[in-house]
């Protein structure tokens, strides 16, 4: 079993931006971390014969877990948090396919020792003041935090445990299937539709069940990207937009699909 694995869940509309991200990943996964990418049942024989790539495994999403939800957030969530049914490592970076890996990277950026994964979890005071400068009212973070709260009944901090991509333990997300919800007798699928009013965020759950179980040592670190969520924000920052001063600092970028049209993204203006 792999200590850590790269994993992308992607479809076929992100096709062009999932070649983006494997060619960074081509270019800066200096110790060869194994990649898998799952996509859409109906999407594998697209990407089985368009994407070539013969450093990744490519997936259908139904050899993790059958799901059926209709609603995409929703599924894909599902996806991401059951790898650890595939057996095939103990840690793992959940991407989305609009990421871009910037400067090299290396496991023991990951990972605080042999057995213990970093944890994303801060406070996200710059985005917090960036969403002021730009008036954003809802903070999805913290709607997310305290809907999954008023069920887990936690407390503490409103500590963001994103954004994406996210440094997922198997055993958590193991212990949470195969104890918290067989307790209520629910399935992932019907614990995500229970917060259907609220904000389901698989990372606020990651994170809020592993400081109510302690499963581990939680050490914490910052998000690994820098990551543009609105256009208002990009508009704001794009005149310090620099992959090279950016790399100095964050391991890759996201740029929101709806912010930048993919052509004119991938050759970056």
């Amino acid at each position: 079993m792999n200590k850590f694995i790269l994993f992308i869940k992607t479809y076929k509309p992100d096709f062009n931006r999932t070649v983006n991200l494997l060619s960074s990943i081509d270019a800066f996964n200096k110790e060869k971390i194994p990649v898998y990418v799952s996509v859409n049942d109906n999407d594998y024989d697209y990407f089985k014969t368009n994407l070539i790539n013969n450093n990744i495994h490519l997936l259908k999403d139904s050899d993790i877990i059958n799901c059926s939800l209709t609603d995409g957030w929703r599924y894909q969530q599902v996806i991401k948090s059951n790898v650890y049914r595939l057996g095939v490592c103990e840690n793992y970076l959940s991407i989305d396919a609009d990421s871009e890996f910037i400067r090299p990277f290396y496991l023991n950026e990951f990972m605080y020792d042999e057995k213990t994964p970093y944890t994303i979890m801060h406070e996200s005071k710059s985005f917090l003041e960036m969403a002021e400068n730009i008036n954003i009212k809802r903070i999805f973070f913290i709607e997310a935090l305290e809907a999954v709260r008023a069920e887990m009944k936690t407390h503490g901090k409103y500590w963001d445990y994103g954004p994406s991509p996210y440094l997922w333990n198997c055993n958590v997300w193991q212990h949470f299937n195969e104890n918290y919800l067989i307790d209520k007798n629910i399935s992932f699928e019907e614990y995500l539709n229970n917060l259907h009013k609220l904000s389901p965020s698989e990372c606020v759950i990651y994170g809020e069940y592993l400081r109510k179980t302690k499963l581990f040592e939680i050490v914490p670190v910052e998000n690994y990207f820098k990551v543009y969520h609105y256009k208002e924000q990009f508009d704001l920052e794009k005149k310090f937009f620099d992959k090279e001063k950016l790399s100095k600092t964050y391991m890759g970028i996201i740029i929101q699909s709806n912010i930048i049209p993919t052509k004119k993204r991938f050759g970056w203006f």
